[in-house]
């Protein structure tokens, strides 16, 4: 840019310089005409570059490329400079593409590029195979058309990716495929799609098992369990052989529960027998609630009730009252004596919430992500002392999950917790 100006400059000086020595020697009017004349050949030379300079760039190649005179030699040297790097980035860009495009076919999951109408951008092998898309045919064309799956084009739609979805591509739950969208650009989506199908028959299988075993558990312990009761009957003036037998009774009583929670998980995980239509007066289970906890609690604790009577939801009796009561009495286990409970059902922000909360030891956070999973115990001792199982809340998220709504944990160590079981809008009666 510096060199084009200098040039300029210069020139300008010597049409000056020009104009004095030959009005000087000669006349102004012949000073004029030299002077435009020179300006006209100039203009000329920069005009003929100029059409140089378009003729090559209707196909810039770096062979045809002028060479050009002063200026227009800066000029021309600067274009190859450009087209040379480009050139170089556009290889290393294209290897870029060919590396990610390798990577992205040799992925287990399919992976599909979308626009902003989610249309068909780019797909990996592995998801034209997964979902049926023809790479020819599909490109272009919106996902929601070619996988024509109610689930997904709510999905869609709402434009909510943060969980992802299970959609049945067959009609059947043979083949089951997980959608997960992530945004990236403007505006853009990468849908990833995995075959879930077999996780889910392992699961199904694993599920039917715990069943079957524990139905096959079940009729042994309760004949176990009446022989133990008719032997202490038999031998209470036995004290050694009495207390022997009560510990049997107790360990077989605490296999009779593991039993019954490991069945009732297991149905409410298959959906089995459950009809969650039900319209469900919270106060009424509250009520029957209230008497059996008259029984369990000993230790004299404050329990406190806020019960919205007129806030109904449709489900399950037999499932939310098993809920309530497991968060109930989880609560009346870890509270010392004397110590408060309180147990809330209300509407918040649009949405029936059940809340137990305690004024008990608490849980360490790092436990929290945890405390659902089954037969996981904050402190095995003192849960087995309690007669806890070890499934209680595992059995109350999958309930609450089947309801289509969540459970959420929260507790400070030391002061206390909190239970809620959050309903979604739409079971509101």
């Amino acid at each position: 840019m510096q060199d084009i100006r200098w040039s300029t400059f210069w020139f300008f000086l010597f049409e000056i310089l020009l104009f004095i020595i030959i009005s000087n020697i000669y006349s102004i009017k012949d000073a004029l005409i030299l002077c435009l004349f020179s300006t006209g050949c100039f203009l000329l030379l920069h005009i003929f570059w100029i059409y140089k300079l378009s003729k090559w760039l209707d196909n810039p190649t770096l062979s045809k490329l002028p060479h050009g005179t002063g200026v227009w030699q800066y000029i021309f040297t600067k274009h190859y400079q450009i087209l040379k790097e480009g050139k170089k980035s556009k290889k290393n860009l294209v290897s870029t593409l060919d590396q990610f495009t390798q990577a992205a076919e040799a992925l287990m999951d399919g992976v599909i590029a979308l626009n902003e109408n989610n249309e068909i951008i780019w797909s990996n092998k592995r998801s034209r195979m997964m979902l049926n898309l023809n790479p020819k045919k599909d490109i272009g064309q919106p996902i929601n058309y070619i996988l024509r799956n109610s689930d997904l084009i709510n999905y869609l739609e709402k434009e909510n990716y943060e969980e992802s979805i299970k959609i049945n591509l067959d009609g059947s739950n043979t083949k089951t495929i997980e959608i997960k969208i992530l945004m990236f650009g403007e505006k853009q989506k990468v849908m990833v799609a995995k075959d879930i199908s077999q996780s889910i028959k392992i699961e199904s299988n694993r599920k039917e098992f715990i069943s079957n075993v524990s139905h096959e558990l079940k009729t042994p312990l309760t004949v176990i369990s009446g022989f133990i009761e008719t032997l202490v009957s038999n031998n209470v003036q036995n004290e050694a052989n009495n207390k022997i037998l009560q510990i049997m009774s107790g360990q077989t009583s605490r296999m009779a529960k593991l039993v019954d929670d490991l069945l009732l998980l297991s149905n409410v995980e298959s959906s089995l027998f459950q009809n969650r239509s039900e319209i469900l007066s919270i106060n009424v289970i509250i009520n029957k609630i209230k008497k059996n906890i008259s029984i369990l609690d000993s230790k004299n604790h404050k329990i406190k009730y806020q019960i919205d009577k007129g806030l109904k939801v449709y489900g399950s009796k037999k499932e939310i009252e098993s809920a309530f009561l497991n968060l109930i009495t989880n609560a009346i286990r870890y509270t010392d004596k004397n110590g408060s409970i309180f147990i809330n059902w209300k509407l918040i922000n649009g949405l029936p919430i059940f809340e137990v909360k305690d004024t008990g030891s608490g849980i360490e956070q790092k436990h929290l992500n945890r405390i659902t999973e089954r037969f996981y115990r904050v402190d095995p001792d003192r849960s087995r002392d309690t007669g806890g199982t070890g499934l209680g809340l595992s059995i109350v998220k999958n309930i609450i999950k089947q309801h289509g709504g969540e459970l959420k944990i929260t507790s400070d160590l030391g002061k206390g917790s909190s239970f809620k079981l959050i309903f979604n809008e739409d079971s509101i009666v």
